[in-house]
């Protein structure tokens, strides 16, 4: 029996072919219908793993999934950069002129806004996910309504793909971090990517220092986000991304020094 991922959709879905993308023909994908729910299901046991779309290159971070990361005690030990290509699908014969009612999922419709822009007749609406918007337009009747998702969806629910490449940008890229239980002790795999939260004092100068201590070692940071920590008004969490060599345990004890608060996710390989 291979590993069971969960993840956020229904089958032909990106975050599906993330899954395929990593882990081979060695995983059972899992589908939830939120991202809350593919944590629960992650800490219950009831999968091995996650796979989780943590930024996209036209819309930027889904924040909604970092304070996920924030909240629950996991660990990151990979991630898929996985090109994204959006298509128009429906039912056999549709007319581009006859579709009034675009669905998808809300971040997809996002990265389609020149679409909708040059077709100001279609109206975007907002489902739970792409393959699933799909797969409700192939059991629908309605003649006047279409999805945005992957071309696998009209491989699989069956329909037919009506328009390609309705992404703003054809290098349209989304990266998933694939996520687990957290054990006993620190996760940390081959690789030269590390992924960590840390808080700092709220004073002049601390973000500075931190980001000169890492320069001083050759650290490259890749990603900075910050948070508002719920508690402390006005005051944030960092999630960063760095890229590294050498000892991981020498740029923590230097980190340390200079944070209030440091977690490491995980060490893992950098997907090129």
């Amino acid at each position: 029996m291979g590993k069971t991922i969960a993840y956020q959709g229904t089958r032909a879905s990106f975050s599906e072919m993330a899954i395929e993308r990593y882990f081979g023909t060695d995983a059972e994908p899992l589908g939830k219908v939120t991202f809350d729910a593919v944590f629960e299901s992650l800490t219950a046991g009831e999968a091995n793993f996650a796979a989780l779309p943590i930024e996209n290159s036209l819309i930027g971070p889904i924040f909604e999934n970092i304070d996920l990361i924030v909240q629950n005690e996991i660990a990151v030990v990979g991630e898929v950069r996985l090109p994204i290509e959006h298509c128009l699908v429906g039912k056999k014969g549709q007319a581009l002129e006859g579709i009034k009612r675009v669905y998808s999922h809300p971040k997809a419709l996002a990265q389609c806004t020149c679409f909708f822009e040059k077709h100001p007749w279609m109206e975007p609406i907002v489902h739970f996910d792409t393959a699933g918007a799909a797969r409700d337009i192939a059991l629908s009747e309605e003649w006047n309504s279409a999805a945005i998702g992957s071309r696998k969806t009209a491989e699989v629910y069956p329909l037919e793909i009506l328009k390609t490449h309705l992404e703003d940008e054809p290098s349209n890229t989304t990266r998933f971090l694939v996520l687990k239980k957290k054990e006993n002790g620190i996760e940390k795999n081959d690789g030269t990517k590390a992924s960590l939260l840390f808080t700092l004092q709220h004073v002049p100068g601390t973000l500075a220092r931190v980001l000169k201590a890492l320069a001083n070692r050759d650290v490259n940071l890749v990603q900075i986000i910050s948070r508002p920590i719920k508690e402390k008004p006005f005051e944030y969490l960092f999630f960063v991304d760095i890229l590294f060599s050498g000892n991981i345990e020498e740029i923590l004890s230097v980190l340390k020094r200079e944070t209030q608060t440091l977690k490491l996710l995980g060490t893992y390989a950098p997907d090129q």
